[in-house]
């Protein structure tokens, strides 16, 4: 079932949300079709509808939710992204589903989105996709393969969002290795990946990690990637 939502006349990027749960598409679809630069949202809620719907067009966004113990979202998302590899798509789920979002980064997509963000948050969150103010990805940048160089939800070159989403955090500094660990995390790289690059054994990345994840607050990998996104401090 595809429902749509949209701005009249129609304008901007052409967003779709997948979910097989009616409460979240909804949800997820009020917040995007709020943003200037999005004209219209399509939600679906099953991959026969999503699939069917690929093989004759593709938005310029896909946002898939997941969920824990359900595979289906992470699923939908891998299928879309093995047909269509140049799909701009990002997950949408629990902060500490470090799994599904090591596995939809690892098939290609291109960031990550917590449940409860905000309007603000998912338009930063598209705009690193590579959306310009009239709605529509570049050429150039929507065939870049995801995750290409060290700048997560770019195009192309690395670039650093500043948001102000949350005026009540405070200022982190990360260091130059921190900021290296926390980009690799981001790519679904593992410790010991990360140590071979950076050519550091993997207790050194393990030490690394424990100091971002108290600076950041967070308590895993994925709510370290996730509190980056959200405070625009990845580059």
């Amino acid at each position: 079932m595809i429902e749509d939502r949209m701005r009249a006349p129609v304008q901007g990027a052409i967003v779709w949300v997948y979910d097989e749960r009616r409460r979240v598409r909804d949800d997820v679809a009020s917040r995007l079709v709020a943003l200037p630069f999005v004209g219209r949202v399509e939600v679906v809620g099953d991959a026969q509808s999503l699939a069917s719907r690929l093989a004759t067009r593709t938005p310029d966004v896909l946002v898939v939710g997941t969920q824990r113990a359900v595979d289906t979202g992470l699923s939908a998302a891998t299928q879309a992204l093995r047909t269509h590899p140049g799909l701009p798509v990002l997950v949408l789920g629990a902060p500490d589903d470090a799994d599904s979002v090591r596995a939809a980064v690892a098939f290609g997509a291109r960031g990550y989105l917590r449940w409860d963000a905000t309007a603000i948050e998912m338009g930063l969150g598209l705009s690193r996709v590579g959306l310009r103010a009239d709605g529509r990805i570049p050429v150039q940048q929507a065939s870049t393969p995801a995750w290409s160089g060290a700048a997560p939800l770019a195009g192309s070159a690395p670039t650093t969002v500043r948001s102000t989403v949350r005026d009540a955090a405070p200022t982190v500094a990360l260091s130059m290795r921190e900021m290296q660990v926390l980009t690799g995390m981001s790519q679904g790289k593992s410790n010991a990946q990360i140590g071979r690059e950076l050519y550091l054994s993997e207790d050194t990345i393990k030490t690394h990690a424990r100091r971002l994840f108290r600076k950041l607050g967070a308590k895993d990998r994925a709510e370290a990637v996730a509190t980056g996104f959200r405070r625009g401090i990845m580059q």
